[in-house]
């Protein structure tokens, strides 16, 4: 009787210590996910370094971007508009850590943060948008020509 106590015990604490070290548990990759981040956004933050991806295809998915935007403000499909406007903003941030001018990145910021507050603004006046897509537009013709003159 004493010896089934004595592997009981054994086992029970076998099972504790398991559960406390984290043994089987999906905490260990998240643990080490953080560390990776840390690592990827000290490697973009360094002033030196340009991504490797070519930036010309995000610019045409840029393009088309805006004219979906305005498809989408013209049928008023506002979710989508809103959907589109994110991606535009995201893929907008991507190209600019291609970029070496900085007023012409701050112009390419402005301009698609601009549209972004109109379409959550709630009031998209398809006219005004238009106004606003004109500008990126011709903001987007100056850093492809800067990011063609550019060598990576």
């Amino acid at each position: 009787m004493t010896k089934s106590k004595v592997v009981l015990g054994i086992l029970a604490m076998t099972v504790v210590l398991a559960v406390a070290s984290g043994c089987g548990s999906n905490d260990k990759p998240a643990a080490q996910q953080p560390a990776s981040q840390q690592q990827a956004s000290g490697h973009d933050g360094h002033s030196m370094a340009m991504p490797k991806e070519d930036p010309m295809p995000m610019m045409k998915d840029m393009d088309k971007d805006l004219q979906d935007i305005m498809k989408q403000v013209k049928a008023g499909q506002t979710m989508e508009v809103q959907k589109t406007t994110d991606h535009l903003v995201s893929t907008t941030n991507k190209v600019m850590s291609h970029m070496m001018d900085n007023g012409l990145k701050d112009n390419l910021r402005k301009a698609a943060a601009d549209i972004k507050d109109n379409v959550n603004s709630g009031k998209m006046d398809p006219s005004v948008m238009e106004s606003k897509v004109k500008t990126m537009q011709e903001i987007m013709k100056q850093t492809t020509s800067h990011l063609q003159s550019m060598s990576h």
